[in-house]
């Protein structure tokens, strides 16, 4: 997702696209009329409907799934219509046989991907099932053992069909029970993932298409073609560094190639993918530093506009909210964070991103014209300033007019003033009349004529303030127009006779009224309502600046059917309210307004609703308000603001965790690495090939020293940003660590004096960090990872056996089913379960990460605090670790109540603020904090300071619940039994 193609869906839109007319004729797929689409947009049940979708993934919010539901109501309270996510088969298939082929979809778990569908019941969803999918997760989503297998993969291969086959069966029986046609929210489901189609590849992609239709999938399908001419699909515009020029390439390759179907970008930058080490190690987690810039709500301003403006109806934000790579989940290109500068941040925090998608997704709605509408041309020739950039787009059978404008150079920050030419009903006008259109830097406005809005059919010649919504309340129009503040605008109204205009609410508004075009001109200086009365239909105009548009809301009231309402189809029954910081959900109930949602502080509110309501309650209390003199009604939300301490992180517990290098350790439990040939490589210490998938691994090397061997060559793969440390006979040899770009290093290593054992076997000792399985888009999932090439040096001696370990029971047999084969490595502490709660750590010595380890080697660490969380407040939780000396060679793996939830690197970052997941984080019990801290060299490491921080408290209708995972006394007996290690 990182570097991907710009094609995604294309002409597979659904299974045959020939013979399509370009305008007027709708598609289908024979099997449905629920989801139909032309040229321009998919018509959900009839009805034109622009897909503004947000990417979430289940997994990555490993906390209590009861939360997939806060992520789901801010998505739709912030203008968004749709969900977009994978579904990850290594997740659900440690093993080819898991429940008897059934897979893994235990409730009450991030694997449970019928309760993430019902939780979405008001959004509609587009199911990315794979196999295939990518997402900077490990294997890209294919399970470690699906690289074992003999020949290659993502073909039509007899051994990978076999793979793939009962994942796929069972998956899309759900999503077939789920379709709209099933009165459930999946309208597209995706074939594969950022696939290259070949002579050999092809049958492949049928199979998969077919055995989707076979088990009752009528909905479109797609999938992207990585080589079929960059017709739409996945852009990531935005640079690593420095801002970008936008991408006007999407209309033309699209086109050129599938100019029947709408223009869909199915992945476009909500942000952008973060490396190892892509950023110092003191900026954070790396997401706040460059998304504070680069991705922000100008960038979606400025570069989702500009996909608009290309004719795009189907745009997906990849990603809207990340989350958390926890465990080993993560692909090598990956550290924990996933947050991805989205617009609610790992921590579930909507930001100020989500305000200018709110304003975005809202107009979106209500402008079904834009959705029929062609591109005429573009250019810098609509203006009287060549400085200003113009698409025109008309709807050919309505004549409305959308011109979107930005500065032509979008990097520009240039402050300039134009007019702009628009072709109208009434012939060619320079807009405005009076005055000019402001563009400050980085801004884009859509420019309206001939727009014709609510149930009294409005005429709005044109308007230089952008709309942000229209609804009707009663028997008036409201309209909402915006602009940033101290910049004018300038509306003209079609009218057979002169309306009134009372601007009593509004007395630096002009108006006035020539040639059948009532004109108002304003300046944008705060909240302002300009009632109109066109022969007895009313029209109230609300002008805001784009600052104070940000805290209005248009929620639609709760309705009945699939989507109450979500879609608005055939209805646009809303109030306006203006304040929270979150608006979840609106009803009328008698009098009352009922209002749900959370603040981030005392809020004034303000609201328009129908005539019988004159109360409002927030979050079930009843909230005063008095009517205004504009007809609105205001009051303030109280939030509660509690005072949550945020406790010291002290009295730690300390055991050593890498007993494994003392040469008489027992490793009779160590699976015997004795394979000779593999389906990948020759050499017999490939980790998949044993049933490791992720995790640390540990090495156990013997041979009969003669005397004159002198050391060890060494090639050890480990993917990007890992690493390796080599013991003999308890003796450190060195380490070994790439970047984010080194996934392999090879190495040899002296042995000292004294280490080797003359005449006795001896023993070498490799603990490797396993960064994930590569991704790929052909045939991945057959890097290994493990040992891949050893030899003594001095004289011709040969090893004569090997032992290998990785999480304890590896993944057919791991004991902690609940959080999966993932969650843990092979670390000593994490096999005999020292990370869990509950684990007996009495006879641990004392010590704190702060004090670290003396040498090369592995500590594990031990700490519990209690916090104290109200009801009604949110009070998203991080640990912030302080970075020691960057020539501090150690990494680290963070623990809370037994998830692993955190990997920080200090020498090679940059995160180094890891989120404590809600759910998982215990809000009025004890929690189980837990680090290991391994030092790769032998001047040893140490953590410069671990505290506890907070990303602010919120008032919320959210009820929390703790997360009941499985403590160390539910699996004990699946453990080894745990023996106490001295401290390194």
């Amino acid at each position: 997702m990182l570097i991907r193609p710009f094609v995604l869906f294309l002409g597979y839109l659904a299974v045959c696209r020939a013979g399509a007319s370009f305008l007027s004729r709708r598609n289908s797929t024979g099997l449905t009329d629920e989801v139909t689409w032309d040229s321009h947009s998919l018509f959900i049940r009839g009805q034109r409907t622009f897909i503004l979708s947000a990417e979430i993934h289940p997994w990555r919010l490993p906390g209590n799934p009861d939360l997939w539901a806060d992520l789901f109501q801010k998505v739709k309270s912030n203008g968004f219509n749709t969900v977009s996510f994978y579904v990850n088969w290594a997740l659900h298939y440690p093993e080819p046989s898991t429940n008897d082929g059934q897979g893994d979809f235990q409730e009450g778990t991030y694997r449970d991907i019928q309760q993430f569908i019902d939780e979405a019941k008001n959004a509609v969803t587009v199911k990315r099932p794979g196999p295939y999918i990518n997402g900077e997760t490990t294997g890209g989503g294919f399970p470690g053992w699906v690289g074992n297998i003999a020949g290659d993969l993502r073909t039509n291969n007899p051994n990978y069909t076999q793979a793939w086959t009962p994942y796929l069966n069972i998956i899309s029986k759900i999503i077939a029970k789920n379709q709209i046609t099933q009165g459930g929210p999946i309208i597209l489901v995706q074939a594969e993932n950022e696939f290259s189609a070949g002579s050999t590849k092809s049958p492949y992609m049928q199979m998969v298409i077919d055995t989707y239709r076979a088990n009752g999938i009528v909905v479109p399908i797609f999938h992207n073609d990585q080589h079929a001419g960059q017709a739409g699909g996945d852009s990531y515009p935005q640079g690593s560094s420095r801002w970008a020029q936008v991408q006007a390439i999407y209309y033309s390759a699209h086109e050129a190639v599938a100019p029947n179907n709408p223009l869909c970008l199915a992945e476009f930058g909500g942000g952008f993918l973060l490396q190892w080490g892509s950023i110092t190690p003191r900026g954070g987690t790396g997401y706040e530093k460059y998304s504070g810039d680069l991705t922000n709500a100008t960038y979606e301003n400025v570069f989702y506009k500009e996909n608009y403006a290309q004719t795009a109806t189907i745009l997906n934000i990849y990603m809207l909210f990340g989350g958390t790579n926890w465990g080993q989940t993560a692909a090598p290109v990956s550290y924990t964070s996933y947050d991805y500068g989205g617009g609610i941040n790992e921590n579930r925090v909507a930001n100020s991103k989500m305000n200018e998608m709110r304003q975005q997704g809202l107009f979106l709605r209500v402008s079904r014209d834009l959705l029929g509408s062609t591109l005429i041309a573009n250019g810098t020739n609509y203006t009287s300033n060549s400085l200003i950039h113009t698409a025109e787009l008309r709807n050919l059978g309505t004549g409305a007019g959308f011109y979107v404008t930005r500065h032509d150079d979008s990097t520009s920050l240039a402050l300039t003033t134009t007019q702009l030419t628009v072709q109208t009903s009434q012939g060619k006008l320079a807009i405005p009349r009076t005055g000019t259109i402001t563009f400050n830097g980085r801004e884009s406005k859509i420019i309206v004529t001939d727009y014709i809005f609510g149930a009294s059919k409005t005429h709005l010649l044109y308007s230089t303030a952008e709309i942000f919504t229209w609804t009707t309340i009663d028997n008036t129009d409201y309209i909402i127009l915006y602009a940033p503040q101290g910049q004018t605008g300038e509306t003209g109204f079609l009218s057979a006779s002169r309306p009134t205009v009372d601007t009593s609410d509004a007395p630096a508004v002009s108006s006035s009224f020539s040639g059948g075009v009532l004109t108002l001109n304003y300046g944008l200086d705060g909240t302002h309502f300009v009632r109109l009365n066109f022969s007895g239909r009313s029209v109230v105009v609300v002008l805001l600046t784009k600052a104070i548009a940000n805290n209005w809301h248009a929620p639609l009231i709760s309705g009945n059917g699939d989507f109450g309402n979500f879609f608005s189809i055939g209805t646009n029954e809303t109030v306006l309210v203006s304040g929270p910081y979150v608006l979840r959900s609106a009803e009328l109930v008698g009098s009352t307004l009922a209002l749900v949602g959370d603040l981030n502080g005392n809020t004034p509110v303000e609201f328009v609703a129908p005539s019988g309501i004159s109360a409002l309650t927030w979050n079930g209390v009843s909230v005063m308000v008095t009517r205004s003199s504009r007809g609105s009604f205001t009051g303030t939300l109280q939030a509660s603001s509690p005072q949550i301490a945020l406790p010291t992180l002290q009295n730690w517990k300390v055991i050593g965790s890498l007993p494994e290098i003392d040469p008489d350790f027992d490793d009779s439990s160590f699976t015997d690495a004795d394979l000779t040939k593999t389906n990948v490589c020759t050499q017999v210490l490939y980790s998949q090939q044993y049933g490791f998938y992720g995790g640390n691994l540990i090495f156990r090397g013997r041979f009969n020293g003669t005397g004159r061997e002198t050391g060890v060559n060494l090639a050890v793969q480990y993917g990007f940003a890992g690493g390796y440390s080599a013991f003999l006979n308890g003796v450190f040899l060195g380490s070994s660590q790439g970047n984010s770009t080194v996934s392999l290093s090879t190495d040899t290593w002296i042995f000292p004096a004294g280490a080797l054992r003359s005449g006795k076997e001896n023993v070498l000792v490799v603990i490797q960090d396993h960064m994930g399985i590569t991704e790929t888009n052909s045939n991945g999932g057959k890097e290994p990872r493990g040992i891949r090439g050893y030899s003594l040096t001095g004289i011709n001696t040969t090893f004569t056996s090997w032992k290998l370990q990785g999480n304890e029971g590896g993944a057919a047999k791991a004991p902690d089913t609940f959080r999966g084969y993932l969650n843990e490595g092979g670390l000593y502490a994490e096999r005999i379960g020292a990370h869990l709660p509950g684990f007996p750590d009495d006879s641990w010595s004392t010590g704190s990460p702060l004090d670290g380890v003396s040498g090369a080697g592995i500590n594990f660490y031990r700490t519990t605090f209690d916090l104290k969380i109200p009801d009604g407040i949110d009070f998203p939780v991080r640990l912030s670790i302080t970075p020691s000396d960057i020539s501090s060679n150690f990494r680290a793996q963070i623990y809370l109540n037994g998830w692993q939830v955190g990997k920080y690197i200090n020498n090679l970052g940059p995160q180094t603020l890891f989120v404590l997941p809600a759910g998982i984080l215990r809000r009025n019990s004890t929690n189980t904090l837990a680090l290991s801290l391994w030092s790769l060299d032998k001047n040893g490491g140490s953590i410069a300071g671990l505290q506890l921080v907070s990303d602010g408290t919120f008032s919320t209708s959210l009820q929390f619940e703790d997360y009941a995972s499985p403590d160390y006394q539910n699996q004990q007996a699946l453990r080894p039994e745990p023996v106490d290690v001295d401290p390194m």
